[in-house]
């Protein structure tokens, strides 16, 4: 999972000046970059992804595959040596679902994962550890025949050497180069962060490497952080926007086309100062999850539920539902997306013509999101 309790903010266009020998580790490397090529689309267009994580276990099962174009299965974590620690039962556990998800005509793709600046800087500075990474990553897809390609997912929330941040600039295009040779069906996507606060991606060399970036589209109110509000708002909240989000990525020369937004079935709910909307906030939030079946995550806080037991509101800036509601040690807001609030983000993805959007995760979503997309994306405004 995408953890949250990171600081927001940006400083559009800021670079730390790479040394000489960080910007030998890119240019040693002499990668195949990526073609504004397609996206693995079925229906109008716009790639419908979505992430089935690895603790829901067999939820997708109900899953819409039909209107599913990528399965994104979360996660196959990666250590700072190069090596898989956890693939989390990858890919013998997950077999039937593959079957089923290719059976209907829908790219199964493995996630690599890895979480810390820490973790990232003792894997990427070394050409070493990075090539047995690439390795590891290479005997995935071929040890499994028909999956779609890889997505990765290696997320730092602080600054981070520029020799690592090169590293992973030359570890991207190295993967590329490498997988085309084998497949040149492969696909390669990378998670992106929204804002990029700590400037820990050279987004503007990466995207020369990867076919789409997945871009973090919610968490813009975090929860560990200073405030309540909505989790994805497309405007309204100044540079917590997906409006500012896609200036962002523009300026960095990224095409429209390669931007797929994601999108949250998940919410917070913080303790905070005052019932009014954007309250600064008493402590960390307890994450709720949409509408999920009750055998999936029972212990999770149901946000439907929860709205509909202290009155559900929507913010008329972000269209987000939320609640408010107080017990005997203070106010609490809940902020969640739901079918209507993620409308206004598929209308957003449409009318900028960007790639699509992931669904982040699955398992959490109901019918009336199922249907929101198969509109949206599918239906007869697509065709």
């Amino acid at each position: 999972m995408w953890y949250p309790d990171r600081p927001r903010g940006t400083r559009p266009g800021a670079r730390v000046v790479l040394t000489a020998a960080a910007m030998s580790v890119v240019t040693a490397c002499v990668g195949m970059a990526a073609t504004d090529r397609p996206l693995p689309t079925r229906g109008d267009g716009f790639l419908v992804a979505g992430y089935h994580t690895y603790w829901t276990d067999d939820a997708w099962e109900t899953y819409p595959f039909g209107i599913l174009d990528r399965l994104y299965f979360f996660e196959i974590e990666a250590g700072p040596d190069g090596t898989i620690t956890d693939p989390h039962g990858w890919p013998d556990a997950w077999a039937p679902m593959v079957a089923r998800a290719t059976s209907a005509g829908v790219d199964v793709v493995p996630t690599v994962s890895m979480h810390g600046a820490t973790r990232f800087e003792e894997l990427f500075r070394s050409p070493e550890r990075r090539d047995r990474l690439t390795y590891e990553i290479l005997r995935l897809l071929t040890a499994t025949p028909g999956l779609g390609g890889i997505h990765l997912d290696f997320e730092a929330f602080e600054p981070v050497d520029p020799l690592a941040r090169a590293g992973f600039t030359a570890f991207v295009a190295d993967l590329r180069s490498r997988m085309q040779a084998l497949d040149r069906s492969w696909i390669l996507s990378s998670f992106a962060l929204a804002l990029d606060t700590d400037d820990v991606y050279a987004e503007d060399e990466l995207v020369d490497h990867v076919d789409y970036f997945v871009v973090q589209g919610y968490d813009f109110h975090s929860a560990g952080g200073p405030e309540a509000g909505p989790l994805a708002p497309v405007t309204g909240w100044g540079r917590l926007t997906w409006e500012y989000t896609l200036e962002r990525f523009l300026a960095l020369g990224v095409p429209r086309r390669k931007i797929v937004m994601a999108v949250p079935t998940y919410g917070y709910e913080w303790p905070t100062e005052t019932d009014e909307p954007g309250s600064a906030t008493r402590g960390e939030a307890i994450e709720l999850v949409l509408s999920p079946p009750a055998a999936i995550v029972p212990k999770r806080v149901r946000a439907l539920r929860r709205a509909a037991e202290h009155g559900l509101r929507r913010d008329s800036a972000s269209a987000s539902p939320w609640y408010v509601w107080r017990d005997e040690e203070g106010w609490r807001q809940g902020w969640f997306d739901d079918a209507i609030s993620l409308r206004a983000k598929y209308e957003f993805v449409r009318e900028e013509g960007l790639g699509g959007v992931a669904v982040f995760p699955l398992a959490y979503a109901d019918r009336d999101v199922w249907e929101g997309l198969e509109h949206a994306f599918t239906g007869p405004r697509g065709r």
